[in-house]
């Protein structure tokens, strides 16, 4: 009798919203495929017109505060999803929307419906619960899947993974084939980590996503040199009894602290094995300098015409306060400046 209860809400001027729902219902229960066809598509085509009517009836009678998914969630309950589907379609909630398809398993459409709604916390409830009940791999294929539709989701999956779960991110990663986004994410993890075999491990992984990718054939050379540096560090804290923090210093502090620990050979070998420019290599100057050690600053000033010069070895040495050995170094860098002049004569 719900035209007798319509006609009672007008004459009340009550809302006629709680007789469109029994309605509804009522005609969800009593309806059935329409006789067109057989099978799946006959109760697709019997789905269509009870949505179209009931949607019409709500437009006509003003049940515009009638909740689709009311009457949808009712609808799958009865064993209608196709028809519930349909009819979530016209809820202009998404907050209402999404929920009731999670529970329907319409799980692709759920994250499609809650990226379109632009709700960030809507987004995130729906990855945390679709993480929860899918299997890893077929998370990742879900959104995956999705292509421009969910990249939305994606990145907002990326910014909690990031934050939150890790282990997460580098799988999601894995998952997608994004090589350079794992080695970026192996470098930062490595970045803090403290125990040195794990900290080589996760540059080691660095090393072989780059290499991977042909387009990054720099990045893999870099993280092979860092790959040779760390280990090196190993080798040289373990020469001396860990008495010396090497591990994860520069190739120039690396330098230093042999120079400083009077492992001359191992500092040579550093700059060789690294092919040091010379220029660099100014660096012994300030070291020697810092020691006092005279008669190696004088070894390495012969050992190798000084790309820099002689003058700032006197500059240097004047501003330390050692102008005597300041002065055999003023006369080189005399004969330096008159070869490079071509004066002969000043030169003798």
């Amino acid at each position: 009798m719900h035209l007798l209860a319509l006609r009672i809400s007008a004459f009340l001027s009550l809302k006629p919203d709680p007789v469109l729902k029994h309605w509804a219902s009522a005609k969800i229960l009593r309806s059935r495929p329409t006789t067109n066809g057989s099978g799946k598509d006959a109760e697709l085509s019997g789905d269509d017109e009870v949505c179209r009517l009931i949607v019409q009836k709500f437009k006509q009678l003003g049940g515009a505060d009638v909740s689709y998914a009311d009457i949808a969630r009712r609808a799958w309950e009865v064993g209608r999803s196709g028809l519930a589907t349909k009819l979530l379609d016209h809820e202009s909630r998404a907050s209402d929307q999404v929920p009731l398809l999670l529970t329907m398993k319409e799980d692709k459409l759920a994250l499609e419906k809650a990226v379109d709604s632009g709700d960030t916390d809507l987004i995130y409830h729906v990855l945390l619960h679709l993480y929860k009940r899918l299997t890893l791999g077929d998370f990742f294929r879900l959104i995956e899947s999705g292509g421009p539709k969910l990249t939305t989701a994606s990145r907002l999956l990326e910014v909690y993974a990031r934050e939150q779960n890790r282990d997460m991110l580098r799988d999601f990663y894995y998952s997608d084939d994004r090589r350079v986004e794992s080695a970026v994410l192996s470098l930062d993890e490595a970045s803090r980590i403290h125990d040195p075999d794990a900290r080589l491990a996760a540059v080691r992984a660095a090393h072989k996503f780059f290499s991977d990718d042909k387009d990054r054939a720099f990045e893999a050379k870099m993280m092979d040199e860092s790959t040779r540096l760390l280990t090196l560090q190993q080798q040289l804290e373990r020469e001396s009894d860990g008495k010396v923090a090497f591990f994860g210093a520069s190739v120039g502090e690396t330098i230093r602290l042999c120079i400083l620990n009077r492992l001359s050979k191992r500092a040579d070998k550093v700059k060789s094995d690294f092919k040091v420019p010379d220029k660099r290599r100014a660096i012994c100057l300030h070291i020697y300098l810092e020691l006092g050690d005279f008669e190696a600053l004088d070894a390495f000033s012969k050992s190798k015409r000084s790309p820099i010069g002689y003058e700032a070895f006197v500059r240097h040495l004047v501003d330390a306060g050692h102008q005597r050995e300041a002065m055999s170094y003023v006369a080189r860098q005399a004969g330096l400046t008159c070869k490079e002049r071509g004066d002969k004569k000043a030169l003798e």
